[in-house]
């Protein structure tokens, strides 16, 4: 199924997004450094029953970086902005890493436009990370994370109309903002209205013991574990998790006794 490519104007950027299928609007967003790929192992399943929609944040693949600091707070803001501006209405959120954290802030600040969230590998406080990955983000260098996450550094340079020299502005922008958010406390997860599924992988750099939190501070959330995954298990078991991320969203709803 081929997507369809987009522009949009949202702020002060040129929104890159790429819609395919029809039905429910269904909503995708990246992780960091991440782009509309991140999803490439779960779009195709999604869209045969739902319009998939997935844009990408500002420094992210085909959207210029813009002036200001990365924060949750403005890409959550770009992300209601997006979904109003296409007039989605409700919509099902499924994020992934600073996607996750996007969408559990979408949801908490405006509960009308979402109909069901999924967060994968989602985080709601920085600190709760390991001591070994928060000294592993505060020793990266923009030249470090080039060597060892080539891959992802070759996709910004091959799609950033930024070019690659700008690749170590956005790398500062962002380790700058994994170091210090997000922030979200227990109360405000609580105020999440919307059905939710808390999905990791067993071997999740995010550490189980935070998602288990996140999942007990959302009322009536669901919870997956994905076995044998690292924070990367939507391409590692991509079956695995399209099955139970369907199987969650296009579950009816229990009568209320």
């Amino acid at each position: 199924m081929q997507a369809t490519a987009a522009y949009l104007r949202i702020r002060n950027s040129r929104a890159y997004y790429e819609t395919s299928g029809a039905g429910e609007p269904l909503l995708l967003l990246h992780g960091g450094f991440g782009t509309v790929e991140d999803f490439a192992s779960q779009t195709p399943a999604l869209a045969k029953h739902f319009k998939v929609v997935a844009f990408e944040r500002p420094g992210h693949g085909h959207t210029a970086d813009t002036a200001e600091p990365f924060s949750f707070d403005t890409m959550s803001a770009n992300t209601i902005d997006f979904i109003e501006a296409l007039k989605l209405g409700a919509t099902n959120l499924v994020g992934w890493s600073d996607g996750a954290i996007t969408a559990l802030l979408v949801a908490i600040s405006r509960p009308d436009l979402v109909k069901r969230l999924v967060s994968v590998s989602g985080l709601f406080n920085t600190n709760a990370q390991s001591p070994e990955d928060l000294n592993w983000i505060r020793s990266l260098t923009p030249e470090s994370f080039r060597k060892n996450m080539a891959a992802l550094v070759r996709r910004y340079d091959e799609r950033s109309p930024d070019g690659p020299a700008h690749f170590p502005v956005v790398f500062e922008k962002t380790k700058r903002l994994w170091l210090n958010e997000p922030n979200i406390a227990k109360e405000e997860l609580a105020k999440i209205l919307a059905p939710t599924m808390v999905m990791a992988g067993d071997r999740d750099s995010i550490p189980i013991e935070h998602t288990l939190e996140l999942f007990r501070s959302i009322e009536g959330a669901h919870l997956c574990i994905i076995p044998g995954t690292t924070h990367f298990l939507m391409s590692q078991k991509p079956d695995m998790v399209n099955r139970a991320i369907l199987d969650f969203l296009i579950a009816k709803e229990k009568p209320k006794k």
